[in-house]
């Protein structure tokens, strides 16, 4: 006498099981975005805390989740510049602003131009070109830093933030290509 096994298991516990994968991946997913969430939230978070924490140039955590008298004098010493670090505060914010976003424009601008350029070349040996580029990372940023500073000085543009701009722009395109 023969008994016949099923090959595969009826389609309701299939489908169950799926059900139950799915629904496992999604709480794990779930799980490590808001374990991803506050990993990332944490440092502005405790920015904030001592940003509102009233007792001036005290910034060690006290185990309290919020200061206990927040204040946000410290704000109104950074919009007038009352404090004596901060006397060319909307300066240097101007300056990091200007500097800042002509470096993304102009490494936007050069890095799609080159690579378009590249890739609508027909040469023979056009992966020797590409590859020459990772030839770049074989020498440090750091190395650079002196025969930049003195191609700076001899132009006169040493105390410029012009010097920055193509500094930056440089080795943004340099670390791109």
């Amino acid at each position: 006498m023969s008994v016949a096994l099923p090959l595969a298991p009826p389609v309701r516990v299939a489908r169950r099981r799926y059900r139950l994968r799915r629904v496992l991946t999604e709480a794990g997913s779930v799980m490590l975005g808001i374990g991803l969430l506050i990993w990332s939230l944490l440092p502005v978070y405790q920015m904030l805390l001592i940003a509102l924490d009233p007792e001036e140039g005290e910034i060690e955590f006290t185990s309290n989740l919020w200061p206990a008298e927040p204040s946000l004098d410290g704000f109104r010493d950074v919009l007038t510049q009352e404090a004596r670090y901060l006397e060319d505060f909307w300066h240097q914010f101007g300056n990091s602003l200007y500097i800042g976003l002509l470096t993304m424009v102009l490494t936007v601008l050069i890095g799609s131009l080159a690579s378009f350029a590249v890739s609508r070349m027909r040469l023979s040996k056009g992966s020797l070109l590409t590859n020459a580029a990772l030839l770049t990372y074989a020498i440090p940023a750091s190395f650079l830093i002196v025969p930049y500073f003195r191609i700076m000085h001899n132009y006169g543009l040493s105390d410029n933030p012009c010097a920055v701009i193509a500094a930056q722009v440089t080795f943004a395109t340099r670390l791109r290509s």
